[in-house]
């Protein structure tokens, strides 16, 4: 019963955000991932990502969120193709997230892809870097990504994890996705368990940080441990 209202409320809210019409929002492929089952708190982590997304989209053509902690904490992006308005990003978004949601309901990944939107969500810190690596991968002219999710601490609190993943403008999507694997790669290798880890490339480059490096111009949080830096020649 619980279940059945949480999906009554999410297609209700979903209803009040979507455009009045919805145009040019043409399905390229859908990934869905892992399943789950009889997880509420996970499912409703994931609705609450979608319907954040879907609100925040249409202002600057890209958004992320983050829901939950732990294992069922949830992370999403979603970004629209350059040029698009502002309608037919928010309409796009909002169909991806219908879809994930009809298509995939049990899915704790996914990814979805249409001609003018793109919009994954994990569960996975892992997957942070692969998401990221994603978004970098599909732009046009800026090949960057970046996002933000909760991450558990050494100590039992919850933190925050930044990730940004960034290739040279003028490669193709395949090899931007080699680059990109290829450097995750060399972080594991270089950096393990560092929270803190850069690599660089001749042709793209991958950093996680567990302060916002990226954002605002912010500044070097003094408490944050020197991170490990790995330089590579792709």
């Amino acid at each position: 019963m619980a279940s059945s209202s949480n999906q009554q409320l999410f297609f209700l809210l979903l209803a009040l955000l979507l455009p009045i019409a919805i145009n040019g929002a043409d399905l390229i492929t859908q990934d869905c991932g892992e399943n789950f089952t009889d997880n509420a708190f996970l499912q409703g982590n994931i609705n609450s990502v979608l319907l954040s997304l879907v609100a925040k989209t249409s202002a600057h053509g890209f958004a992320n969120s983050s829901y939950g902690t732990g294992a069922d904490a949830v992370y999403g992006i979603s970004e629209c193709r350059e040029g698009a308005n502002a309608q037919a990003c928010s309409a796009c978004v909002s169909e991806a997230a219908l879809i994930a949601h009809t298509s995939c309901p049990n899915s704790a990944d996914l990814s979805i892809w249409y001609h003018s939107c793109y919009l994954p969500y994990t569960r996975a810190v892992e997957e942070l870097l692969g998401i990221v690596g994603s978004a970098a991968s599909w732009g046009e002219n800026i090949k960057l990504g970046w996002g933000v999710m909760d991450s558990p601490n050494f100590n039992g609190s919850i933190g925050k994890l930044y990730g940004m993943a960034q290739c040279r403008w003028d490669l193709e999507q395949a090899a931007c996705i080699k680059c990109l694997a290829d450097a995750m790669q060399i972080r594991r290798e270089s950096c393990g368990d560092r929270e803190g880890c850069y690599v660089i490339t001749a042709s793209c480059s991958l950093r996680l940080e567990g302060y916002a490096f990226l954002f605002l111009n912010a500044p070097l949080d003094p408490k944050t441990p020197a991170r490990s830096i790995a330089v590579g020649s792709l």
